[in-house]
């Protein structure tokens, strides 16, 4: 294994947990190497640090696979993990519905990420793996053996009745040198259609039953459904309950839910199935940039006892401009979910501004007493700048808003306090008056 050193007092930051270094933290050149080639690294002195995997051209020189001095990287260090991480996971009350199984540093495998779909008759199960590096492009077989063990190890759903797609179509690739892939089917199961996958989703609530989802795993956006919302859906769902209990609503036919940037209807779809479950109906309105996922939100919330309509918005950095021929003040429930618009520093003034238009006019359309939910995935996109955005909205905005709670990650996404870099998601969700 090639070794490489740390400038003298660049090692702090490896022993307090970080798993990046940077090229300019090394004693030597990072060239010489084939990317993703696992590295032994050490401190100025010679004192071992960490193994894991080097790339001679990305400003991310090395990331980190353990602080321990393992034999070998091979299938039995990644079946560890796996199992670590669905120790987690069972822990979080997640292993019995689809959940993400390894979060990439945050389950100390970077480059990594694996969502495991559970499919509604609850036989099968599908894993969708991604990798975003060279490095785990390279271990991909060592971590698909695991993957294999792990299934057998648990004996809750057969090898035979398990999917597993490879999702390397992320542009995020290319920051590595790498190709973005079309997705394909890496393991097949009898009977499976990807493109029309029935999975199981936990509810929004408690005293409610899991819920079915149409997701499309193969032609999808990421690895088809977003699961990192979870704990905000859950949180919002808390506060809609009341709005459907409150006695001066009661006679009230419909609650009207507003999903912006809504994919496959995750919010409306849950919202209105909460609706139904306490004896009121909900008319969901569907926007989003794809026809295809709007169709498929639309049936959705339909199977959950909604009545949807949508519409398609074509740009989504000009938000304002899609929403003119929607009602103000009309929607007890607005999701506003835009997409990342930030993806690089130099989108930062642009990105910024898009959020703004989108939270401005969405913000608009919010009922008195209704719930307002504004969210970001832009990892580059601070709590602070989405704290500042907000507050620009607040300017503009002639009504009213309090904000009860903030949200982040679902569980399963699991955050690391040395690794800021591994938290992304923001939202926050107010009462309007």
């Amino acid at each position: 294994m090639t070794i490489w050193h740390l400038k003298k007092g660049s090692e702090k930051k490896i022993r307090f947990g970080h798993p990046w270094v940077f090229s300019n933290e090394l004693a030597q050149s990072p060239k010489g190497i084939r990317p993703g080639e696992l590295i032994e690294l050490r401190d100025f002195s010679g004192a071992f640090l960490a193994c894991g995997y080097g790339h001679p051209n990305s400003l991310i020189s090395f990331r980190t696979l353990s602080t321990r001095q393992e034999p070998e990287i091979d299938g039995g260090f990644f079946l560890s993990r796996l199992k670590a991480a669905a120790r987690v996971r069972e822990i979080a009350g997640l292993d019995k519905e689809s959940h993400r199984l390894c979060f990439a540093e945050g389950d100390r495998l970077p480059g990594l990420v694996i969502d495991r779909f559970v499919l509604a008759n609850r036989v099968g199960q599908v894993f969708v793996v991604q990798s975003s590096t060279a490095g785990m492009d390279l271990l991909t077989p060592r971590v698909l053996e695991a993957l294999e063990d792990l299934v057998k190890h648990e004996a809750r759903v057969s090898w035979q009745n398990t999917v597993v797609i490879a999702a390397n179509d992320s542009k995020a690739r290319l920051l590595d040198g790498l190709l973005a892939e079309p997705k394909k089917i890496i393991q097949a199961a009898a009977n499976f259609k990807a493109e029309k996958a029935k999975i199981l989703v936990q509810a929004p609530s408690p005293d409610m039953q899991a819920l079915t989802f149409t997701a499309d795993l193969l032609g999808g956006q990421k690895t088809g459904f977003f699961l990192d919302q979870r704990l905000n859906v859950q949180m919002t769902a808390r506060f809609v309950k009341q709005i459907l209990l409150n006695e001066q609503l009661a006679g009230k036919r419909e609650i009207r839910i507003l999903d912006l940037c809504c994919y496959i209807g995750q919010w409306g779809t849950q919202l209105a199935n909460l609706a139904t479950h306490y004896g009121r109906s909900a008319h969901v309105t569907l926007v989003d940039a794809s026809a295809q996922a709007l169709e498929i939100a639309a049936e959705n919330v339909k199977a959950h006892g909604g009545v949807a309509d949508h519409r398609k918005l074509d740009v989504l950095g000009q938000g304002e401009d899609g929403l003119d021929g929607l009602e103000r003040r009309s929607y007890d429930v607005v999701i506003c979910d835009p997409p990342a618009f930030i993806k690089k520093k130099k989108d930062l003034p642009a990105g910024a501004q898009a959020y703004y238009k989108m939270n401005r006019e969405a913000i608009r359309k919010t009922a008195a007493n209704g719930v307002y939910v504004s969210c970001s995935c832009s990892g580059l996109f601070g709590e602070e700048e989405f704290r500042t955005m907000l507050s620009r909205v607040m300017q503009s905005y002639d009504g009213d808003i309090r904000w009860l709670v903030r949200g982040g990650h679902s569980p399963d996404h699991i955050q690391r306090p040395e690794f800021p870099q591994g938290t992304y998601l923001k939202s926050w969700i107010g009462a309007v008056l």
